[in-house]
Order: structure tokens, then C-alpha cells, then sequence
């Protein structure tokens, strides 16, 4: 389920998440956890050429695979939360997270589709999805229309080894 806001369920869900891939990076980097950073997610982190959510190749009422066979790098640890989605109404349909060859996440994205008067285009679901490093993920679309997505992205956290990325 999906939520306009970070609280409730939703605020949980996102807590116990950053919870799980900051005790995985202690453990699998043997790090103490002074050493590990949590930041935002970022479109590379999950295997994007480029730094912007901007997701080209979608098919009209069939699936595609918009981000195909992508490796998590080493030492880093992704969930991923919720979406952003201003795409206009009809395109978006679908999204199926598959991680390790098996469909971990499924969402229907119908619901949030942006209409005029909407206060947000941000959404927080109550049943995150982490992937650890080293780990091979597909980010498939089913669509109404053929175009790129450009008004769509995942919100998440990741943590890594302070100053992988970033050093605070």
C-alpha cells in the first residue's frame, strides 16, 4: 500500500528498512557503524547510466524491461521506499522489481497517477524493498503508451562505507 505521507505505517516501514541495510553494512563490510553513511538514493545506485530517473523504451500495454539486469555495486546496501510519479494519466500502469531472478516487488502504480489538484506526486509504501551489494535487480514497466517515463522515480535511502560517495 501506498501512502501521501512519511508517517504511520509508512514512517515504520521506512525505519526498520534503514534499520536492515545499516546492519548489513556493519556486518558484511565489518565496519564499525560510525562508519557507515545512509543518504538518499540515487538513480546510479541501482544501476542507471546516467544521474537523472529518466527511463527510456516503454511499450504500449506490454511489459518492458526499463532497467534491465543491473548489479548493485560493492559496499553498498539499497532500499527503496516509495516513488515519485507525475507522469500523465494513462502511461504508467505497472512496476515489478525482480532481484536474484525472482519478482520481489510488484506495484501498482494506477493509484498514483498524477491528476490536476494533487497536492503531491511523492508516495511511501509500507513494504520497502532492500538489495544488497553484489546483487543483480531488472526494473520492468507496463505502460499504456510507448514513450520514456520522465516524470517517475524511486525514493529510497543507501548505505555505504563513509566517503564511498560522501563524507559528512
Amino acid at each position: 500500500m501506498f501512502y501521501k505521507e512519511l508517517k504511520g505505517d509508512a514512517l515504520e516501514a521506512y525505519n526498520k528498512m534503514v534499520q536492515v541495510l545499516r546492519a548489513k553494512a556493519v556486518k558484511e563490510l565489518n565496519l564499525p557503524e560510525t562508519e557507515i553513511v545512509v543518504r538518499p538514493i540515487r538513480p546510479e545506485d541501482i544501476g542507471h547510466a546516467n544521474p537523472t530517473w529518466t527511463w527510456i523504451g516503454t511499450t504500449a500495454n506490454a511489459w518492458a524491461d526499463i532497467l534491465p539486469n543491473k548489479t548493485i555495486s560493492d559496499n553498498r546496501y539499497v532500499g527503496i521506499s516509495g516513488a515519485y510519479n507525475a507522469e500523465g494519466a494513462g502511461e504508467l500502469d505497472q512496476i515489478k522489481i525482480t532481484r536474484k531472478g525472482s519478482v520481489s516487488r510488484y506495484w501498482d502504480m494506477r493509484p498514483l497517477r498524477w491528476q490536476s489538484g494533487r497536492k503531491t506526486a511523492i508516495y511511501y509504501c509500507d513494504d520497502p524493498i532492500t538489495i544488497d551489494q553484489n546483487t543483480t535487480i531488472t526494473v520492468s514497466a507496463y505502460c499504456t503508451a510507448a514513450s520514456s517515463l520522465v516524470e517517475f522515480a524511486f525514493i529510497g535511502a543507501v548505505a555505504e562505507k563513509k566517503g564511498l560517495l560522501i563524507s559528512p
